[in-house]
């Protein structure tokens, strides 16, 4: 009797065991079963998401993409092709009257924007030719004192400098993109021309502007037809774009004379007409020699002229004695 008590004991320990490892490989299964199939569920979620995504990505045909490129060209030519022609060949003005070349050299008074209707953001007050001027922004009541002669952007740039303008040197690259972006490069010559010449020869005299290449690297938005947006990637002096910029007399004629100089030999007086400089904006070295400022000034148009070579002159003396 002892034996069969432990017999059963036995069998049912063995039996037991056998149930809690069916029980545990059954619990096993099913928790396996349910994350796969969680798996499975994210990953066609995952997946529907990303198609969603996709879907929600405009792809903009060629059409569209070529009218965005158009827009952006406008705008860019609008706001950089403004004042002097800095593109103008220096040489049509050798040996002409100084009032004919000071006048082809004087900045025009500037248009509104040319097409408001592709400019789709605000626009500062702060900026543009119609702005408060420089001067009466300013608390020194010395320079205050021009605010009334000189109320806006325009009216006092044409009192402290003669001349200045930029245009592109050639057609600007651009680049389309499929979310409303285009990317414009190219580059833009900008030109200053400020009285100081004191140079002369054989009855001429200088007038030496001068004239500074700039790299442009945009990238502006579309939408709606009107650019929303525009990003620059270089430095973006105000005189490359008048119109969305606040103007200052900050190093402008350092850093435009940074560029070329070259001496155009005029007849006549230099008449700075119209010129009413508080003394706060400076204006251009000027050569005093022909080997002054460190040779940087192209004197190609002086090869032929000599100190007896005074035109219309009479009786002069020899040598420019």
């Amino acid at each position: 009797m002892s034996h069969n008590k432990k017999t059963i004991t036995i069998i049912t320990v063995v039996v037991l065991v056998l149930a809690l490892v069916i029980g545990w490989c059954a619990w096993r299964k099913h928790v396996t079963s349910t994350k796969e199939t969680q798996a499975s569920a994210n990953t066609s979620s995952s997946s529907s998401t990303n198609k969603a995504k996709k879907k929600k990505t405009p792809v903009l045909s060629d059409k569209q993409k070529e009218q965005n490129k158009t827009i952006a060209l406008q705008m860019e030519k609008d706001m950089r092709n403004w004042g002097v022609d800095s593109l103008a060949d220096p040489h049509q003005w050798d040996k002409q009257s100084a009032d004919q070349v000071l006048s082809a050299l004087r900045t025009p008074d500037l248009p509104d924007f040319p097409d408001s209707g592709i400019v789709g953001f605000d626009v500062d007050p702060s900026w543009g030719k119609n702005a408060i001027s420089y001067v009466c922004s300013q608390d020194n009541a010395i320079i205050y004192a021009y605010c009334s002669i000189m109320p806006d952007n325009q009216t006092w740039w044409k009192s402290e400098v003669w001349g200045t303008g930029t245009r592109w040197v050639d057609e600007p690259k651009s680049t389309a993109y499929n979310d409303g972006k285009v990317r414009v490069k190219g580059t833009v010559r900008a030109i200053l021309v400020t009285n100081g010449d004191t140079y002369s020869l054989g009855g001429y005299k200088a007038v030496t502007p001068a004239w500074r290449d700039y790299a442009i690297n945009d990238l502006l938005t579309i939408k709606d037809g009107k650019v929303s947006w525009i990003e620059h990637d270089a430095d973006e002096y105000w005189w490359l774009n008048p119109y969305f910029n606040e103007w200052t007399p900050d190093n402008v004629a350092k850093n435009i004379g940074g560029g070329n100089r070259i001496a155009i030999p005029v007849q006549g007086d230099l008449n700075w007409n119209g010129l009413n400089q508080t003394g706060i904006t400076k204006v251009l070295r000027h050569p005093e020699s022909e080997g002054d400022l460190l040779g940087k000034v192209d004197w190609s148009m002086w090869e032929d002229i000599s100190f007896t070579s005074n035109p219309g002159c009479q009786n002069c003396p020899a040598n420019g004695q």
